[in-house]
Order: C-alpha cells, then structure tokens, then sequence
C-alpha cells in the first residue's frame, strides 16, 4: 500500500489529487479513520500487523479500512466538487 497512486479509491480512479488536498481531507477524517489509515497505509502495516497493533480482530481492521478510504474517497470528491 505504500505506493503513491495519486488516488484514494475508487471514487477518484485515474485523476491527480495535490498531496495538500489529501492532507486537508485526511485530517477532517474521525480520528478512528486517521488511526487505521495510520496504521496500514501510513506506517505501511498489514492488515494482521495493524490487528495486533490495535489489539482488534483483522476482520475490523478490514471493515474499519473500507470505510476510512471510502470516507477518504468521499471527502476529496466533495472537494473536486467544490472547485
């Protein structure tokens, strides 16, 4: 995951987004969302490894990821929208 693909998911598939967009959008994220973010993209930990970091099942990490990129995805297309 610690490729920078200039995308967050499947809502901003094949368009550039500036690394301060992103920032602004990350940081509006609930902090539940910047922790597994964190964990897995960030500190580029797999999903087993964030699991036994976070001390959760790796069924939540998984859940827990899907929703933090999906509200990533969400916030950024919100922002492509705006301009």
């Amino acid at each position: 995951m610690g490729k920078n693909t200039g995308s967050a998911g499947p809502g901003t598939a094949g368009r550039r987004v500036r690394p301060a967009v992103v920032a602004r959008a990350f940081q509006a994220l609930p902090s539940a969302h910047r922790e597994i973010l964190t964990e897995t993209v960030f500190r580029d930990r797999s999903v087993n490894e964030a699991a036994a970091s976070l001390g959760v099942p790796v069924d939540v990490v998984k859940v827990r990821v899907y929703h933090a990129l999906r509200a990533l995805s969400a916030a950024l297309d919100a922002t492509r929208s705006a301009v």
